[in-house]
């Protein structure tokens, strides 16, 4: 693995860094995201038919025990809907739940970037290696010189085609990660709207 490494920095220069450094981003951030999003999220389908169902069933008491047991996100949201008017609780959860999408898609911001740039990189990459393919062709005509730049040609295709690739990865994390998030948070209003409505027999609640 080293030398595969090694041989393609010789071939592209810095470019090959670059490249290397925006791939282990990209698999950094899909690590995190994927164990965020799908393996602890703040409001899982069960999660939402349980408190709903103990809501219609006005237990209210067993909804603030599920609520103390859940997310730091759910214990929050259930503590303004408990300990707040009707009116200042609804402002507030509003505010609570467009910080939690801003903060949820920031790291995929980055993925949008490494999606945008990674192309670039591969091209630049592919340019670097053409320029020692000619190079060589300027130093020797011989067959040895054609066979090196032939060589340096087909090799600079590999930095093009790593961008693409890392720009395809990038993307399809990024649709599915933005698509989950906008899952959860949608079930969360959800919940809360109908929520809200079962509780419409006044404020605070206790």
């Amino acid at each position: 693995m080293g030398a595969v490494f090694t041989e393609f920095s010789a071939s592209f220069g810095p470019v090959a860094w670059l490249l290397l450094i925006a791939s282990v981003l990209i698999l950094a951030i899909s690590i995190e995201r994927t164990v965020t999003l799908y393996f602890r999220p703040f409001l899982s389908s069960s999660q939402s038919d349980s408190i709903l169902k103990l809501v219609q069933d006005g237990q209210l008491e067993a909804v603030k025990e599920h609520a103390a047991k859940a997310s730091p996100l759910l214990q929050e949201v259930f503590g303004i809907l408990f300990n707040q008017p009707k009116q200042a609780a609804e402002d507030e959860l509003t505010l609570i739940l467009a910080e939690k999408r801003t903060k949820l898609q920031q790291p995929l911001e980055w993925l949008n970037f490494f999606a945008i740039i990674s192309p670039m990189l591969g091209l630049l990459g592919t340019i670097w290696s053409m320029s020692h393919s000619f190079h060589e062709l300027g130093s020797s005509m011989t067959a040895g010189g054609m066979h090196k730049m032939i060589t340096y040609l087909s090799e600079a295709m590999y930095a093009t085609a790593f961008g693409i690739m890392l720009s395809l990865i990038s993307m399809l994390a990024l649709y599915c990660f933005k698509y989950r998030t906008e899952s959860c948070l949608s079930r969360c209003e959800l919940l809360l709207n109908r929520v809200l409505l079962s509780f419409n027999r006044g404020y605070p609640l206790s």
